[in-house]
């Protein structure tokens, strides 16, 4: 049962992840966009900005759609996948921190989803061990 539940957690947050692409994408054109639009001076620092804001939304997409892939093969016993979202766990936990203590509190999500994925894919994976020892 708790196998279970920590595979649906991961699932759940893998799909967050990915999902947080879409939010990222649209803050552009709603917040962003709006606010430095007539003031940057030289419209290719605008574009270039546009154009690392987008690469960051694809980027959140790769990692959701990679998480998914990576709880597809553990769910089958692949435990050599875990260093996959144990990476990502770590890069989102240290990114949420910092964020959060210099943006603002809206990164403790990143933070959550961080824990998230680290604590489900340790449980996950140690079922898997000691399920097999």
């Amino acid at each position: 049962m708790k196998q279970k539940i920590f595979s649906f957690v991961f699932l759940v947050t893998s799909i967050v992840i990915g999902l947080g692409a879409y939010g990222h994408a649209e803050q552009w054109w709603k917040v962003v966009y709006p606010v430095l639009g007539n003031r940057v001076s030289d419209p290719r620092m605008l574009n270039m900005l546009l154009a690392v804001w987008l690469f960051v939304s694809g980027g959140m997409l790769s990692f959701g759609l990679v998480l998914i892939w990576t709880w597809l093969r553990m769910r089958k016993g692949d435990r050599g996948v875990a260093v996959i979202p144990i990476g990502i766990a770590v890069f989102y936990f240290v990114f949420g921190v910092l964020s959060w203590t210099y943006v603002g509190r809206f990164f403790a999500l990143f933070v959550v989803l961080g824990i998230s994925l680290f604590i489900s894919t340790l449980v996950i994976n140690v079922h898997r061990t000691v399920g097999r020892s």
